[in-house]
């Protein structure tokens, strides 16, 4: 299969594709195939990154940091590009032998420790998407090395969540929690080492001060709202009632923040900017 353009049917084939292969561990299934439910989120920077590759050039170069079980790389060779993936622990050993059948150059490299697996100037885009809240740790030594792998005048995309966005606001203002689910943290984490789930989300000017400080040009920088299609996609595979009602919550915020984008308020969940590296000659 080789498309022209991301679509939620062929990112739905590609999840089906690795969910379905005898290597994946079965209580991994149902979360990839469930990705679906967010999937604008990766066809909005595909999409991104076959608008701004040059026409009739080369396939763009991908890397992508964080990759997990590799959904978006794999769409991307789908899609005619170049690419190549990082993550690490066990389960990246497993998504990385899925991913490479599948034309992806993915390694293993824990990006807080290790430099990036890959020489200077290799890349037209390195997408660091859903990532940052999740380390322990300060993101700039990633985003230096993500800076070196890229070519001059190449980008990286980032997408985070929006800490500073119109729900945290209204959560903390009826006395809840911006953080992760407490029970969750508290007790069905309570054996882990390094817990892996949000460390520290940023704002719109955490985000744009991050990508200075590491020496980018920052082209984009903005808040925008989850998709409310992808959502919908998926929960017409759902029939039962049961099934359906514990996503209501999510589908009430979604069709709120239609509304909030049509007013233009920059309050949204999630915040997205890019960030070019100098061409030669410029710092």
């Amino acid at each position: 299969m080789q498309e022209k353009r991301p679509t939620l049917d062929g990112l739905e084939q590609v999840l089906d594709l690795i969910a379905s292969d005898s290597r994946i561990p079965a209580d991994f299934t149902g979360w990839i195939r469930a990705n679906l439910r967010s999937g604008g989120g990766k066809n909005r920077v595909l999409r991104y990154i076959l608008d701004q590759a040059p026409s009739g050039g080369a396939p763009p170069r991908i890397l992508d940091v964080g990759a997990q079980f590799g959904s978006l790389t794999v769409y991307a060779v789908k899609l005619g590009c170049h690419a190549a993936a990082v993550d690490y622990g066990p389960a990246a050993r497993i998504f990385q032998k899925v991913a490479a059948d599948h034309g992806v150059d993915y390694k293993e490299c824990d990006v807080g420790a290790e430099p990036l697996p890959f020489p200077d100037n290799q890349f037209d885009f390195v997408t660091y998407t859903d990532v940052m809240e999740h380390h322990s740790f300060s993101p700039k030594r990633v985003l230096r090395e993500i800076r070196r792998v890229l070519v001059p005048g190449g980008r990286v995309i980032l997408v985070t969540p929006n800490h500073a966005s119109l729900y945290n606001r209204l959560k903390l203002l009826f006395g809840g929690s911006v953080n992760d689910d407490f029970e969750y943290f508290f007790d069905t984490c309570a054996d882990e080492g390094i817990y892996d789930g949000h460390h520290r989300e940023y704002t719109r000017a955490e985000l744009r001060a991050a990508l200075e400080r590491t020496h980018f040009q920052v082209r984009e920088c903005r808040v925008f709202e989850q998709d409310l299609i992808p959502l919908l996609h998926y929960l017409r595979r759902h029939r039962t009632r049961a099934e359906i009602l514990p996503e209501s919550r999510d589908l009430l915020l979604c069709a709120l923040g239609e509304i909030w984008a049509l007013l233009h308020v920059p309050l949204g969940r999630w915040i997205w900017a890019v960030g070019g590296k100098p061409t030669a000659g410029k710092t």
